[in-house]
C-alpha cells in the first residue's frame, strides 16, 4: 500500500469514528440522579440541596444541571461523618483511600461549602 492510500484510508476511518461518536453523545440522555440514596448519605446539607435546586430551575441546560447535581454534593454525600460528642459537633472527614483528616486534602475537599 502506497503512503498516500494509506493516510486517506486512515483519515476516512478517523473521520467516521468520530462521527459515529458524536452521533452517539447527540442521542437523548436520560439524566436521572446519581447520588447515593438519603439513608446512604453520611451528611446532609438545607444549603447545598436549596443551591441544586435554585441552579435546576434556573439552568436551561440539562445536562449542565444534572452534572452539578451529582458532582458539587459529592463529598458531603460520601465523605463528611457528621456526629455530636458531649453536645459539641463534631466532624470526620475522609481523605483518599486512608481514614485520616490530612488538612491539606480535608480543606480541599470542604473549601467549597465555606
Amino acid at each position: 500500500m502506497q503512503r498516500r492510500q494509506f493516510l486517506k484510508a486512515t483519515g476516512v476511518i478517523a473521520a467516521g469514528a468520530l462521527f459515529n461518536q458524536k452521533i452517539s453523545a447527540g442521542s437523548p440522555c436520560d439524566f436521572s440522579s446519581n447520588r447515593p440514596a438519603l439513608d446512604k448519605r453520611h451528611f446532609n446539607s438545607e444549603a447545598v440541596e436549596s443551591a441544586i435546586i435554585e441552579l435546576k430551575k434556573n439552568c436551561r441546560n440539562k445536562e449542565l444541571s444534572w452534572l452539578f447535581e451529582n458532582c458539587f454534593p459529592n463529598t458531603l454525600d460520601t465523605t463528611v461523618y457528621y456526629n455530636e460528642d458531649s453536645g459539641e459537633p463534631d466532624t470526620y472527614i475522609i481523605t483518599g483511600d486512608i481514614d485520616a483528616m490530612w488538612m491539606r486534602d480535608s480543606t480541599a475537599q470542604v473549601w467549597p461549602y465555606l
